[in-house]
């Protein structure tokens, strides 16, 4: 589904009489009405985006030391770690630590502590600057720092490759439901025209949680029993080979 096709199914649930042949270079007498769709279909996009973990979204990157480096740029596209910086693990991994977590985001003061003290941390330190991570001490050089993130380009253009952040040709796809966009739509082009608007907005809003909840996040922690169940069972013979006394 594209952006043109969001836009006509949107419409069609909006009761317009005319449905539109094109989005984005529209000239018809209904240009400034689609035009609004098209704003619509990318805050309903923006809005899904910061408010659930896409699993299309879900990217990773790497950093490689060189033995002097601390500061290092984020990619263009991140928004978050995923899993989050407050997972049980830390979302950056060591190739030199790999079984061991680095710890963070310390903040300002924790790490200017640490810099004070006569002698550095064994394993590094992070904290998030700005569009950039750093991490103190320094690490070592060719050690590999792996994480996962999730982007802000929800945009696919038509080449199946290219990423981006906002619609500019009809034949763009989302990496998020296009249902969810339509259903956004929908209540932003009620609203917006002085309709009843509360059932497409109760539609939408009940719709994003339940798809978001079908996308893979964070491990679920039991807290009410222990990890081994009855479905872990030993199914073999126990054979007592001892001498009775």
């Amino acid at each position: 589904m594209t952006l043109l096709t969001i836009v006509q199914k949107a419409a069609a649930r909006a009761g317009w009489e005319n449905i539109p042949s094109s989005a984005i270079s529209n000239t018809s007498t209904d240009a400034l009405s689609i035009q609004q769709m098209i704003a619509f279909a990318q805050d309903g996009g923006d809005d899904a985006q910061e408010r659930a973990g896409w699993v299309r979204l879900d990217r990773s990157a790497t950093f490689t030391g060189d033995g002097t480096t601390t500061l290092w740029t984020l990619p263009a596209d991140w928004v978050r770690f995923s899993p989050g910086d407050k997972a049980p693990y830390s979302p950056l991994v060591s190739s030199k630590y790999p079984l061991l977590p680095l710890l963070g985001p310390v903040n300002t003061e924790e790490l200017n502590q640490l810099k004070a003290l006569p002698a550095s941390t064994v394993r590094p330190v992070w904290r998030i600057v700005g569009t950039s991570i750093e991490l103190w001490p320094a690490i070592s050089a060719g050690e590999i720092i792996t994480f996962s993130y999730y982007s802000s380009y929800w945009i696919l253009a038509s080449n199946g490759t290219t990423r981006k952040a906002e619609w500019s040709v009809d034949t763009d796809t989302s990496l998020i439901p296009e249902r969810l966009i339509q259903k956004y739509i929908l209540w932003r082009w009620m609203a917006s025209k002085g309709f009843d608007y509360a059932e497409a907005f109760r539609d939408y809003e009940m719709a994003l949680p339940r798809m978001a909840a079908q996308q893979m996040t964070e491990r679920t922690i039991s807290t009410s029993r222990d990890w081994i169940t009855s479905g872990y069972g030993f199914y073999g013979t126990i054979t007592d080979n001892t001498t009775p006394i």
